[in-house]
């Protein structure tokens, strides 16, 4: 005995969730669709958590849709997260070679060949 899934409209069980939030209790309105009130109620948590955003159809479930300046300003706070990023890791690398390196690599000043100039000259004599 091959059992078909039964799929209910969005529009369906917006409605469902319209009626109940206006008062009519799962059983009246399962009773009336002939629907389980278990299925229901899984409707009415869904809805409770997401809203309009709710019953996006099948498959995957998709996140809502964003308006234009929405979409914009999501993808400008994710390019400063990446900037902050590198700019952290550009302080770090500058703290690092004021540590562990010679004033000269980081002033660009040119301390190495002062002291090479001075072995010459001790050479020389």
């Amino acid at each position: 005995m091959d059992l078909a899934r039964s799929a209910y409209s969005r529009d369906l069980k917006i409605s469902v969730m319209r009626a109940m939030d206006a008062g009519e209790s799962g059983g009246r309105v399962a009773r009336r669709l002939q629907l389980s009130p278990k299925l229901i109620e899984r409707w009415r948590a869904e809805w409770r958590a997401r809203g309009e955003a709710s019953f996006p159809g099948s498959g995957r479930r998709a996140l809502p849709k964003l308006a234009g300046e929405e979409r914009t300003v999501a993808e400008l706070e994710r390019k400063i997260g990446q900037l902050t990023l590198e700019n952290d890791f550009l302080k770090k690398a500058l703290q690092h070679f004021r540590e562990y390196h010679p004033p000269a690599v980081v002033s660009g000043a040119t301390a190495c060949a002062d002291r090479s100039s001075r072995r010459a000259k001790a050479v020389r004599k």
